[in-house]
This record gives structure tokens, C-alpha cells and sequence, in this order.
């Protein structure tokens, strides 16, 4: 059995952040994820930053006022504070970001912003910061157990000991022993388009290890996403000279608008348009469309989600309404629920929130570990069982496809959010799917089926506690 101080869940921008902040603290590090390389996110918006400004406060006011009744003012300033700080460490470490006239980073006007605050390198911005974290992640030779599908969180009297997860490579159910864990997975936002986008793994884990989830139902919606699809078009587009417009051409507020719209992107300013060759090609490849002499439907659909697991100021994972917290399990977002921001996201912040939380959860969970001693093996080697026997049961011969089941969850959790489907049945659907799905091949060795169904399994985990 492989024995780690930290583990880390995940492989996007945060999770790689929080393993370098865990191996930077001293702490014998790994990364178990399913991909087998860095997820780059969809592109949504930049990294918002303060750094045209005197204070962070314009910054702190702005999320807030996006904010609802659930925002915490606390985590907004902490986190709005280090934006400059985050900006700067990139730059060192390498990465090359949009410039002004001046040699100063250039911060585009978005809606949401009282200041122009969005840095970073236009369309490419989420791919350019995964690509500088996996370069750190290499430098420091950080172990990588890739193709590994985490199953469950293996917990003695609220104090991690280690999980399980499944082999893909080979098929079997593996055990791994840490002093703590950072879950800091992919969001859920797969439960209303397909389960491939985002299964909410590492949130699921910890429900099933019975730490119960916050916000789940405060589902934030992108207003610009391409009618038909799952792409959507960065905010920077509306600094650049884009233009946000009802049908009808009226120019109109993104942020306050609910009904479907368009993007005009014909008259972005040349200086900037090279900023965003590749969600150009992209809508041309997906759409047909061109940009330059078309504009392009877009409606508001979820692609980020800010439900989760609750975490205190240092990351932690906290149990009985915060009373007390999960001895070892850290948290960052997107499986995180901090509320920094809730059922709305301001532009660049969710990036933003990625980046601090991954480095704040790394950094405590590392010092954490090398404070204390592992736990034993014993509660491990029995989760095996258990495990096992779920793997098994997706073999069963008659039941739902993955296709079949994934659409009907994401078509009832569709009419859960639109209003016309109540709770109690999205959880009856999320319940039932979770129990019928299968895989239709028999094969151990990489099965995809296998993957898909754990995913619609994981989702119908979340789904089923909207309530809590």
C-alpha cells in the first residue's frame, strides 16, 4: 500500500496549486485524478485583479454586492486581497500575459467590474495557468497517479486515513494510505448538461463519508454560452469591443439579463483581436458561424458551480455546522463551498478563488502532515470490500446504460433549476438513477463504461443532497 503525508484529489488549476504549496511546505505529496493530464476549464473569463487600484476594497465591494445573503464577507476579503500577489507569482514562474502600451498587464473592462481588473493572456487564460502549475508540479517532481478514479474516503471517528479509488489501467481497487487529504476536483456542473463535464467526484466522496455539503442548490449561470452547446465565450470579449445585445440589437447588461441574447464580436478592436484566435475557431468549427460577419446566439446555462463542501478559513473541512472539522481533510474550490461567491460569479473571480484556496489548502495541509503520524491501515484494507462490491454491482446485467441514465438525471435536474420539477423528484430521479446504471461491456482494462457510470453515479450522490 502506498503511504503519502498529502494527497491531493483533482488536476486542474487549483488542485495543482495545492500540491505545490503541499510539497513547498515540506509535505511528501501525490495527485490521484482520473484524466490522464491536466483539465484545462472552459474559459469563462480571466484572473481578476486589483492592480490598477490603490486598495483591494473596489474589488471586495463588487463581489459582494453580486453576492446573496450566504456570501461571507470574510473569506471575499482575504481572497480579493491576494489577487495581485497570485498575479505576481504567475509571472514569475513564467507565464506570458497580455500587455498595454505601457509594458504594464492589461485589465479589460468586463460587466460586474467598477474598474477594468481582468488580466491574463484573453481566450487562453485558463490553458496558459494550467500549463505554468504543471510545469511547477514537474519541477518539484511531484508523483502522479493518473487514470485513477477515486471511490470513497476512508474516515476513523472524523480523522482521515486514507481512500480507494479504481485502477482504470488495470481494473483493480486500490488502497492509499495519507495523513491528509486536499479535495480540490472538478465542480458539478455536468448534472445539467452531460456528466462528462463535471461529476463533483471529490464532493460526492465526502457526502458518502458523511460530511454533509452546503449551497449545492445555488447553481450560478454563464450568460454567454453558444446556443446548442457546451462553449462558452469568455467575458474579455466585451472588453475588447464585443458587444452583449438582445435580438432585437439592444445593447443590454449580461449580468441582469435572463432571456437568450447574442454576442457581437465584428467589431473587436484589432490590437485585441489576436487575443482570441481560438474561440474564433472554435465557434467556426462548432457553429459554422464566422465572427467577423455573424453574430452568435448564446443563452445562460451553468458551466461553474460554488456549491460544496464547507471549509473554514484555513481550508479545513468542517462538521457539525462548523462546530468541529474533519481531522485532515482540506477542501478547495471548485469542490469548496467558501462563500466567496454564491449564486452569482463576478468575472475572473472563480479562477481567482481557484488559485487562493488551492495555495492556502496546500500550504496548511502539508504543515498539518508533518505534525502528525498515520493512522493504520486497518480501516483502508476493509473499505476495500466495499468498494469492490460497488465496482461489481456496475457489471449487473440488466439496469441503464450510461447514456440513458445520465440523460435522464441531467434532464430532471434541468427542470429542478427551470422551476418546473420539485426537489423531492430530483432527488427520487437522482436516487433511483444512481442505483440502475451499468456498464454494457465486460471488460476490467479501461473501460470507459466504467468511468461514465461512476460519474452518473457521483452526480446522482449530489443530486440526491440538494436538501441538506
Amino acid at each position: 500500500m502506498e503511504s503519502w503525508d498529502v494527497l491531493v484529489i483533482g488536476t486542474g488549476p487549483s488542485a495543482l496549486r495545492a500540491a505545490i504549496a503541499s510539497c513547498d511546505s515540506g509535505a511528501n505529496t501525490a495527485i490521484i485524478h482520473q484524466s490522464p493530464g491536466p483539465i484545462i476549464s472552459p474559459p469563462t473569463a480571466g484572473l481578476a485583479t486589483s492592480l490598477g487600484e490603490i486598495t483591494p476594497e473596489a474589488h471586495i465591494q463588487d463581489t459582494i454586492a453580486l453576492g446573496d445573503d450566504n456570501t461571507n464577507e470574510h473569506a471575499v476579503r482575504r481572497t480579493c486581497s491576494s489577487s495581485v500577489e497570485i498575479l505576481s507569482e504567475l509571472e514569475r514562474w513564467g507565464m506570458i500575459i497580455r500587455r498595454d502600451k505601457g509594458g504594464l498587464p492589461h485589465l479589460s473592462s468586463v460587466p460586474g467590474h467598477a474598474s477594468p481588473r481582468l488580466s491574463g493572456a484573453g481566450d487562453a487564460t485558463s490553458r496558459y495557468i494550467t500549463q505554468i502549475l504543471d510545469e511547477q508540479v514537474l519541477k518539484r517532481s511531484i508523483q502522479r497517479r493518473q487514470n485513477h478514479i477515486p471511490l470513497s474516503l476512508v474516515m476513523d471517528n472524523s480523522q482521515i486515513r486514507g481512500i480507494v479509488a479504481l485502477d482504470l489501467l488495470d481494473g483493480k481497487v486500490k488502497p492509499y494510505q495519507c495523513k491528509t487529504i486536499i479535495l480540490a476536483d472538478e465542480g458539478y456542473q455536468g448534472l445539467w448538461s452531460n456528466p462528462s463535464i463535471g461529476s463533483g467526484n471529490a464532493i460526492a466522496m465526502a457526502i458518502r463519508a458523511g460530511i454533509n455539503p452546503q449551497n449545492l442548490h445555488k447553481v450560478p449561470l454563464h450568460p454567454m454560452v453558444i446556443r446548442g452547446t457546451d462553449i462558452p465565450i469568455p467575458f474579455e470579449i466585451l472588453g475588447a469591443g464585443g458587444r452583449y445585445r438582445s435580438e432585437s440589437g439592444d445593447d443590454i447588461d449580461p449580468l441582469n439579463h435572463e432571456g437568450d441574447a447574442v454576442v457581437d464580436m465584428r467589431f473587436i478592436d484589432e490590437q485585441h483581436s489576436l487575443w482570441f484566435d481560438s474561440i474564433r475557431k472554435t465557434i467556426l468549427d462548432s457553429t459554422g458561424l464566422d465572427v467577423s460577419i455573424d453574430v452568435i446566439p448564446v443563452t445562460h446555462q451553468v458551466m461553474e458551480t460554488t456549491g460544496g463542501i464547507p471549509v473554514d478559513e484555513k481550508g479545513r473541512v468542517t462538521i457539525e455546522s462548523g462546530k468541529m472539522w474533519a481531522t485532515g481533510v482540506y477542501a478547495a474550490s471548485p469542490s469548496a463551498s467558501t462563500g466567496f461567491h454564491t449564486s452569482s460569479i463576478l468575472p475572473g473571480n472563480t479562477m481567482l478563488e481557484n488559485l487562493y484556496t488551492g495555495s492556502l489548502a496546500g500550504k496548511e495541509a502539508g504543515k498539518w502532515a508533518l505534525k502528525c503520524d498515520f493512522g493504520g491501515s486497518k480501516n483502508i484494507l476493509q473499505s476495500l470490500d466495499s468498494a469492490n462490491k460497488r465496482i461489481d454491482d456496475l457489471y449487473k446485467e440488466t439496469g441503464d446504460s450510461v447514456g440513458a441514465a445520465g440523460t435522464r438525471l441531467t434532464a430532471q435536474a434541468k427542470s429542478f433549476l427551470e422551476g418546473s420539477a420539485t426537489i423531492e423528484s430530483l432527488i427520487e430521479t437522482a436516487e433511483k438513477t444512481a442505483e440502475a446504471v451499468r456498464t454494457t461491456t465486460n471488460t476490467r482494462v479501461m473501460n470507459q463504461e466504467i468511468v461514465g457510470a461512476i460519474r452518473v453515479q457521483d452526480l446522482g450522490t449530489i443530486a440526491a443532497s440538494f436538501a441538506m
